[in-house]
């Protein structure tokens, strides 16, 4: 009897750390589950729900059966294989909680402490590997020391999932209106756009062959610095670049106080406009009498501009918080796999985040092309979630996948900007709209990660029926350019020479 009971309390406390141990190697998942501050909340479209919840329960149960067998078995394994366990059981441990360095204050660098973390779990590897009966015991300690966590991971997210959606619906958009500006004009925003990968180095070609064709007949220059160009590169954010933009000055913070609402911090003198409210380039043209619309990624757009927008659509910017199938079985699958990939990286080829971004993308070209088309606008704003990371095309692999350095991937993905620009451009053409519809394209802020110091952003205005075109090298501010759609949608800017010197005039 008595050794029948520490079997079974063997069994027990067995089950127990691979029950243990299999919640913490999803706890990246469980964080994921509850978007706790309202700064994230106002960039979610949707939260989880119950299917979310029962697809990781499920996954907890299914892991922890998978290890509890491993242990079970282990006894009857090869001398070689038993002292690989612990090591295995270490690197997924640790690879399963790396996602805290993206939680990291800003003033701790992620990468330094990666590497510090790479050089301990390397040690810790080879203690593991040397010693491996002290290691297992201590792994299983410390897992049963985690056992309240099941606790708090299974039952905590139910209290909030009970709860009514802490996201407000979408209001309803605003009437259309019956006039038309004299000239269209679609302003097409590339998110993290950089003009000295994109044109400075003409023996290195980036795949961009419409877009360069396009700026030999238009006014183009390389003199235009970002909405936020007083700030390093490396601190320019779209979440402020963009109000920046559609406001027509610096968004220098802002300030959520709920899912719905912004304020933006405009001056030193504290002045906050909520975002969405006030004189944005949308509510400057219905004043006109003349219809908006908007597309993008990332920014709520119909959440905040719904009453000057006639139509619209947005989504998230994609992370491992966000990426996973709305049903059960596509949850369970897709949280699984995120746990062997990043953002970036996975063995399959494309990330899974990486297969959202490009599905983001197909969806903001087709409302491009449809607004395009669409002759009752006087106004397209499409924010483009390309050639931001995550890179989703390689000329060397010609499919989706990751392989060379940044750089080589960056000036790869920029064929999807080209294809967006010709997509569009074919649009107008079908529907008999180029006629009278002018393009403004350029960026909210430079590739950050790679454009170092240069504060720069591409710059084209094209004019319906331009062909001498304009090249320019002064500089002025992309804060000019929700002044530069009034003043082209009314018909006073006429000619690439206008342009420029409005911008400069603005300057």
């Amino acid at each position: 009897m008595p050794v029948e009971n520490s079997g079974r309390n063997n069994i027990g406390r067995n089950y127990m750390v691979s029950l243990s141990f299999a919640n913490l190697v999803y706890l990246r998942a469980w964080a994921d589950l509850i978007p706790a501050n309202k700064d994230d909340l106002f960039l979610r479209k949707t939260v989880p729900s119950f299917n979310l919840y029962f697809a990781l329960v499920g996954d907890v149960i299914a892991l922890s059966l998978l290890i509890f067998a491993v242990l079970t078995l282990a006894p009857k394994m090869p001398g070689w294989l038993r002292r690989m366990l612990p090591t295995g059981a270490l690197a997924v441990l640790v690879f399963a909680i790396s996602f805290l360095r993206n939680h990291l204050p800003h003033q701790i660098s992620a990468a330094v402490l990666s590497a510090i973390l790479g050089v301990a779990f390397l040690a810790l590897v080879g203690l593991t590997f040397r010693f491996p009966a002290i290691a297992a015991r201590t792994i299983s300690g410390l897992a049963l020391a985690a056992t309240p966590c099941i606790a708090v991971t299974f039952l905590a997210p139910l209290y909030y999932l009970s709860r009514p959606s802490p996201l407000p619906p979408d209001p309803p958009l605003a009437s259309r209106l019956p006039g038309t500006p004299p000239v269209r004009v679609l302003w097409i925003v590339f998110d993290d756009w950089d003009q000295r990968l994109t044109f400075a180095n003409p023996d290195d070609l980036p795949p961009i062959p419409k877009l360069r064709k396009l700026a030999e007949h238009s006014f183009a220059t390389t003199g235009a610095l970002a909405a936020q160009a007083h700030q390093p590169v490396s601190d320019m954010s779209t979440v402020l670049a963009i109000p920046s933009l559609l406001y027509g000055k610096e968004a220098l913070d802002a300030v959520i106080d709920d899912p719905a609402r912004e304020r933006l911090i405009v001056s030193d003198k504290g002045d906050s406009p909520v975002f969405g409210a006030g004189d944005s380039v949308f509510a400057r043209l219905r004043a006109q009498g003349w219809n908006s619309a908007a597309a993008g990624w990332y920014l709520p757009y119909c959440r905040v501009f719904a009453s000057q927008l006639t139509d619209c659509y947005w989504d998230v910017r994609y992370d491992q918080a966000t990426s996973f199938g709305p049903e059960f079985t596509s949850a369970a699958v897709d949280e699984t796999r995120m746990l062997l990939e990043t953002d970036l990286y996975s063995p399959f080829g494309p990330s899974l985040v990486g297969e959202r971004h490009f599905s983001e993308y197909e969806a903001l070209l087709s409302t491009g092309r449809r607004y395009a088309a669409d002759p009752s606008l006087g106004l397209a704003f499409l924010h483009f979630n390309v050639p931001h990371a995550p890179y989703i095309y390689n000329a060397e692999l010609g499919r989706f996948g990751r392989k060379g350095h940044p750089n080589d991937l960056y000036v790869d993905g920029l064929k999807w900007v080209d294809r967006a620009v010709n997509e569009i451009l074919s649009s107008l053409s079908t529907s008999g709209l180029d006629s009278r519809t002018a393009l403004i394209i350029s960026s909210d802020h430079p590739a950050r990660l790679l454009a170092k110091t240069d504060p720069h952003v591409p710059f084209i205005v094209h004019l319906p029926g331009e062909e001498a075109g304009r090249f320019s090298t002064r500089e002025f501010s992309a804060l000019g350019s929700a002044d530069l759609v009034l003043g082209i949608a009314t018909g006073g800017i006429k000619t690439p020479e206008d342009v420029e010197k409005f911008l400069l005039h603005r300057r």
